[in-house]
């Protein structure tokens, strides 16, 4: 099954494109999207163990968490139109929203897909919602997503120590910083 060609409004930066959830995931969009969450290098990456839900319930889940309005959810596309991974912004108010990226095809990794995807959604982020900040934090060791978030516009903030001596950094832009940066 060939994918569908994106819309002309759906958010995107130099060959990626995000697919808002509410447009519907195909079933292999929905198994690459399980999937990413049940492989134990990408948990890992995200603070957690391997997903072990059927996809089902995975479903079920996550459509659930979208209907409850407080977070927006995309399916990214590369070039082709092919599945990546999935970002969200979530902890939404009327001034700011939380950044979150599961690039799940390894293959594509170091390959600025991230990097773009994670533009692409700050862009929509102050144009289309009018928030005033997006953030996120990642663990400390994470360098390639800091690189990413980096080229993105965000600057560190913070950090927070965890459980097990690992640390997360707390990055963010406002709409502000990206005005500057010439990202408008």
């Amino acid at each position: 099954m060939s994918p569908s060609p994106p819309k002309p409004d759906w958010p995107r930066r130099g060959r990626v494109t995000l697919k808002p959830f509410n447009h519907g995931l195909s079933a292999e969009e929905w198994r690459r999207f399980w999937e990413s969450f049940r492989d134990p290098e990408i948990a890992e990456w995200n603070g957690n163990r391997p997903l072990k839900m059927p996809l089902w319930l995975f479903k079920r889940v996550v459509s659930g968490e979208i209907k409850r309005g407080d977070r927006i959810g995309f399916v990214i596309l590369d070039e082709h139109g092919d599945w990546l991974g999935t970002l969200e912004l979530y902890e939404g108010s009327r001034r700011e929203a939380t950044l979150g990226i599961i690039l799940g095809r390894k293959d594509r990794w170091g390959r600025g897909y991230g990097r773009e995807a994670v533009a692409a959604a700050v862009d929509y982020a102050f144009e289309r919602l009018g928030l005033e900040k997006v953030k996120l934090r990642t663990f400390s060791h994470n360098q390639r997503a800091r690189r990413a978030f980096s080229a993105a516009g965000f600057k560190e903030v913070g950090v927070e120590e965890l459980p097990g001596g690992k640390q997360d950094v707390l990055m963010e832009i406002t709409r502000e910083e990206w005005r500057e940066a010439g990202r408008s």
